[in-house]
């Protein structure tokens, strides 16, 4: 005991691979070594040749799993990221020692819970938890972790902290309040640490992995959770056998506090978060749905919920390729067919931090989504088509997952401002549509993407709550960007109050816009939606000649005007008259 080592935990590693293929070489020798030794009998010479042979197995084998056992301790005391020195003071002087000690400390607690179960008295559950406490200098040794669980056993462990929550309510079922967790902690926290640091190392036994969770009551597993620094496997692991109950088990009859640990659990550790909603399809729909979220009776929960979210989902978080598939199955599981984030009968994200963390987080992925909707409008720009794994991003999917989210004013402005300015970003009047071959290949490109944009919007606006003249402003925005992007970027205009005039001419065209739309919403005019949509697109091809021409560009020819208008209506008009059609239908 108080040994002090130091290790390269990098080096190790390497000795340990480099023992382990010495052992492979040996045990392919032995078999032919020990034959033709009884081949050759008292001819044979090195008569001491297999029991070498032996020897050095043996030395190589023990020598493994000393060093695993030095480097499994140090990186429970010293957490590293890999490649530093580890140092400490081990409390054993070897392994076996380690596990001698987690079994005898186990027969201590397992003795002390038996005499509890006769006596059920205040006195007896101290000598239980005066047991546990006992175990508290050794827990870092994983070694002594893994020998005590075994000694217990996944039926008295269980045992042990169901005792402590029978009488706190529905405790095993939804979890331990704060105040109870804290004082858990107190008492049973060495039990828990002892798991969680066993699972760490990897040296828990079969029989507390799949069976246990399953078997095991949901608030006694977010118990074990919140008294330990859990590993992103073990907490993920809790994560799906709590989340992926039936919803009808998380009823709102009391305090959902096994959602309130995982949320702290997953702040302490966004990454953790980060791998579950990209590992694993269907814990996006888990996690987020509005039932859970609305539900839990926990004070400020979307709260809480949205800061967690924001961790895990903002641009540079944990690892960008895991980042990435994580937003595609949030787009996928929200933006469902039979989504319940759109008119579900547990409510919405109207007006409620977690939309605004998505939309806001969402935003630098739109030209990926603008891909997809390109695909699906443009097969042929095959150029254009998203990369991996935006491509299993169904368009349809991705529109409702915004309309989900623009169910919240605050949520739709962030999403239009982001698109505006992905839009003006392209840069799209560099190339005008009229010049060489080259010009025309970034033009086109480039407003395909746009058109991609907007009829994400389109589409997704749909689903908005909004009233009808919120919603004909917003339309006349999106319906402007095309003319808004040429008309800025097909010419630079020094002069402040030339700009200013072009602006206003822009304003003006908004509320002429705005007009027809809310006619049509109205039932002011006779017009059916295409009619409407198609009178957008003309006036926005009048507007963006009429501005060339005020500007000093050369005029254009009829074709060059039909293929303006054409530009427009392609990229516009189905999802105008689509967006029109739902609202005023």
């Amino acid at each position: 005991m108080g040994e002090f080592v130091g290790i390269d935990p990098r080096g190790a590693g390497q000795l340990i691979r480099q023992m382990e293929t010495g052992k492979d070489i040996l045990g392919r020798t032995r078999h032919g070594l020990e034959t033709a030794i009884a081949e050759a009998g008292a001819s044979w010479t090195g008569q001491q040749g297999v029991a070498a042979l032996h020897r050095s197995w043996a030395f190589f084998d023990d020598t493994q799993r000393d060093l695993k056992w030095r480097i499994d301790t140090l990186k429970q005391m010293v957490p590293t990221s890999g490649g530093s020195l580890l140092s400490g003071v081990l409390t054993f002087a070897s392994e076996t020692e380690a596990a001698r000690q987690g079994k005898a400390d186990a027969t201590a607690i397992a003795g002390a819970l038996k005499q509890h179960e006769i006596e059920n008295s205040v006195e007896s559950w101290r000598k239980v938890t005066a047991a546990t406490a006992a175990t508290k200098a050794k827990l870092n040794d994983p070694a002594y972790a893994a020998a005590l669980l075994a000694a217990l056993g996944p039926d008295k462990f269980r045992a042990l902290f169901m005792h402590f929550m029978k009488n706190r309510g529905p405790a095993m079922d939804k979890g331990l309040s704060p105040h109870a967790l804290k004082e858990g902690k107190e008492t049973l926290g060495p039990l828990a640490e002892a798991y969680a640091n066993a699972e760490r190392a990897g040296r828990l036994g079969e029989e507390w992995g799949e069976k246990f969770m399953k078997t095991t009551q949901p608030g006694v597993l977010t118990a074990l959770v919140g008294m330990s620094k859990p590993s992103t496997r073990l907490l993920n692991q809790v994560a799906v056998r709590v989340l992926g109950r039936p919803l009808t088990a998380d009823l709102p009859t009391s305090e959902n506090w096994n959602l309130n640990v995982l949320v702290e659990a997953y702040d302490a550790n966004p990454q953790a978060l980060q791998t579950l909603l990209a590992e694993n399809k269907d814990a996006p729909g888990w996690f987020l749905h509005p039932q859970r979220a609305r539900m839990s009776g926990i004070p400020d929960f979307e709260k809480k919920l949205a800061g967690v979210l924001d961790k895990a989902l903002k641009p540079g978080a944990g690892v960008d390729s895991v980042r990435a598939q994580a937003w595609v199955n949030i787009i996928r599981e929200m933006g469902a067919e039979d989504s319940p984030w759109i008119g579900g009968s547990w409510g919405t994200f109207k007006d409620s931090p977690i939309s605004e963390t998505l939309a806001k987080n969402v935003a630098p992925y739109l030209d990926q989504l603008a891909r997809g909707q390109s695909k699906r409008d443009s097969p042929e720009l095959t150029r254009l088509y998203p990369g991996p794994p935006w491509d299993g991003v169904d368009p349809e999917a991705a529109s409702r997952f915004m309309g989900g989210l623009m169910q919240d004013k605050d949520a739709a402005k962030t999403l239009m401002k982001a698109m505006q300015d992905y839009t003006v970003g392209m840069d799209i009047g560099r190339f005008r549509p009229f010049g060489d071959e080259a010009t025309q290949h970034e033009f086109t490109s480039r407003a395909a993407l746009a058109g991609g944009a907007a009829n994400l919007m389109l589409a997704g606006s749909t689903y908005a709550e909004w009233t009808d003249d919120e919603y004909a402003d917003w339309l006349a925005d999106v319906a402007l960007i095309p003319v808004s992007w040429m008309s800025n970027r097909f010419w630079p205009i020094q002069d402040a109050t030339a700009a200013t005039v072009r602006d206003v001419a822009l304003d003006e065209a908004k509320n002429g816009l705005k007009g027809m739309i809310t006619d049509y919403l109205d039932k002011k005019t006779p017009a059916a939606a295409g009619d409407v949509a198609d009178s957008i697109v003309q006036q926005q091809a009048a507007l963006v000649n009429a501005s060339l021409a005020q500007h000093g560009q050369k005029p254009l020819t009829e074709d060059q005007r039909n293929e303006v208008r054409m530009a427009i209506r392609g990229r516009l008009y189905d999802g105008l008259k689509k967006a029109l059609e739902a609202r005023g239908g």
